[in-house]
């Protein structure tokens, strides 16, 4: 049996194919099998009788052909691609990350980074220490202020202390960071320091960049001073970060600002749920329609995509039937409003399993965690099967 990783090199030019499969060969870190893509079937995986630990995908000229009918065929199941291309255009990138692309490597690309590439996506992919994929979860709002970031903190709460999951929490907002004060903490490091050793972060060292809160939760946010250094030469890190995190952890949740920029897309080519955050107003609806457009035009498809009516009143002008037609059968659930309880939870810095337990927003909550991943409905048995018929079932309420 073979130890090594396989990497799947495949193109439609030969001599470019060759060149790079027998250059990685040379190297003897990994096991090369090379694949000429002549007519027919674009996929580099059609009629193999092995699957590969990564696939290389090499583009010539017809790679938009050979890269649509990837995205019409790529699964969670299949292994991480990896595309190289001399030139680069807005559909080549759109289209790769449509494929499902973990990484795009653009221009003269030197073996080095490309071996740092295979290396990065098999942290995640391929090495991981537990048999079960861990998830990443986003959680982004529709409209600034629809509560993401307080779906998010209790969510990965939960997740720590009722679900006993190793769980990271990660804030991407550079300039309003607020994790801290949901758990009443401070932060030791920041994300950009995180960023800027990223290379060399194993296990041990990630660990102790991480705010470790009281329940168990590890939190990670950008700290004020840092926001002048933000920019899109740090994406490649996030995402290099984001693999590491996913290996060692069990759940990653992030918080993720209101943008489409380069870090966004990051995340969302690794995320398996997006959470996206609205209310019953006609502008979130509006927002909420253009950021699923937005999704889908990343290669997100609307089975990965929850959306969140938080702060839901029954009685509201908007009510859930006119929100699942606005968004065009994306799944739909609810957290109720609760202003009091909720500005008392965010106040303290006190999660709202443990601020009021048995409050509605709170088994909304559980319910939410366990649509995510979690098991806090197996554990409060008491009221959750009620909470899960009336806050996550598809028919209306608002009739009622």
């Amino acid at each position: 049996m073979h130890s090594k990783l396989r990497v799947l090199i495949a193109s439609r030019s030969k001599p470019a194919l060759m060149e790079l499969a027998g250059a990685l060969a040379s190297r003897g870190a990994y096991r090369i099998d090379a694949r000429h893509i002549e007519n027919g079937h674009a996929d580099p995986l059609w009629g193999l009788d092995f699957i590969p630990d990564v696939v290389v995908m090499l583009l010539n000229d017809q790679g938009h052909h050979d890269l649509a009918a990837l995205g019409e065929v790529q699964s969670d199941t299949r292994p991480p691609l990896i595309v190289l291309a001399k030139a680069v255009d807005t559909q080549t990138m759109r289209l790769a990350m449509q494929a499902g692309a973990r990484d795009f490597l653009q221009g003269a690309v030197t073996l080095e980074d490309l071996i740092a590439s295979i290396d990065r996506v098999s942290v995640q992919f391929v090495r991981k220490s537990s048999e079960q994929s861990s998830a990443l979860t986003v959680f982004v709002n529709a409209k600034g202020g629809s509560g993401a970031t307080f779906l998010a903190c209790n969510v990965a709460h939960m997740l720590t202390t009722v679900s006993g999951h190793t769980t990271a929490l990660v804030s991407l907002d550079m300039q309003f960071e607020g994790l801290a004060q949901y758990f009443d903490t401070k932060l030791r490091h920041g994300l950009m320091q995180a960023l800027e050793s990223v290379d060399d972060l194993d296990a041990v060292a990630l660990d102790a960049y991480m705010t470790q809160h009281e329940s168990g939760l590890r939190l990670l946010a950008p700290q004020p001073e840092s926001a002048i250094q933000e920019g899109g030469a740090k994406a490649a890190e996030l995402g290099q970060l984001l693999d590491k995190m996913s290996a060692h952890y069990g759940h990653t949740i992030v918080d993720m600002p209101r943008r489409l920029d380069a870090h966004a897309l990051q995340v969302l080519q690794r995320a398996s749920r997006i959470v996206l955050v609205v209310q019953q107003t006609l502008s979130h609806m509006r927002d909420a329609a253009r950021m699923l457009q937005l999704f889908s035009a990343h290669g997100v498809r609307k089975e990965r995509v929850l959306v969140v009516v938080n702060r839901c009143e029954k009685n509201a002008a908007i009510g859930l039937d006119d929100i699942k037609r606005a968004l065009h059968g994306v799944e739909v659930v609810v957290v109720p409003s609760d202003y009091k309880l909720v500005a008392e939870s965010i106040n303290l810095g006190v999660p709202m399993y443990e601020h009021a337990r048995t409050s509605a927003v709170t088994k909304a909550l559980v319910a939410l965690e366990t649509e995510l991943g979690g098991s806090s409905a197996k554990t409060e048995k008491g009221f959750i099967g009620k909470a899960l018929s009336n806050l996550l079932r598809k028919e209306s309420w608002s009739q009622t």
